[in-house]
């Protein structure tokens, strides 16, 4: 004979006493996705098409994804513009971010001496970001976001 088990259903948090606890929202999150529009809308053209930075295919900006130089595990560097660049999928996902055209984009767009620096932040410094800090990243980012939206006509 079957048995079946009745799934448990999610309580609501709360604290020691009982009484209920909103969730604080996840920042973390919503920040990656308004970061990475700003990234993808800063370095799109006018006609909304972006360059990777590894392969140099040209994709729509809602189609290219936010490459990360150092990997976003180094949360120094995570929302570093200078670590950020858009690159296509194939190479982001794919190709393990195909780190070594990255590299080499990365030098001929802001210099080897800030890669150095951006290579240096990741490996040897170390951030962690208070709610407060998410909350006002994701204000500024997405005040960008807005402003870039309306001069680039996308």
């Amino acid at each position: 004979m079957l048995y079946k088990y009745k799934k448990k259903k999610d309580k609501p948090l709360s604290d020691k006493a009982g009484v209920r606890v909103k969730k604080k929202p996840d920042y973390k999150k919503k920040l990656d996705e308004v970061f990475s529009k700003y990234i993808r809308l800063k370095y799109a053209m006018p006609n909304g098409m972006c360059k990777c930075i590894s392969c140099g295919s040209f994709k729509h900006w809602k189609e290219i994804q936010n490459g990360h130089y150092m990997s976003r595990r180094y949360m120094s560097t995570r929302f570093d513009e200078d670590n950020c660049r858009p690159q296509c999928v194939a190479c982001n996902i794919f190709n393990q971010g195909n780190a070594q055209m990255y590299r080499r984009g990365l030098i001929a767009q802001i210099g080897e001496q800030r890669v150095d620096l951006v290579e240096y932040k990741a490996k040897n410094t170390s951030k962690h970001y208070t709610y407060f800090e998410y909350k006002e990243l994701f204000k500024y980012y997405s005040v960008l976001v807005d402003k870039l939206r309306k001069e680039k006509g996308i």
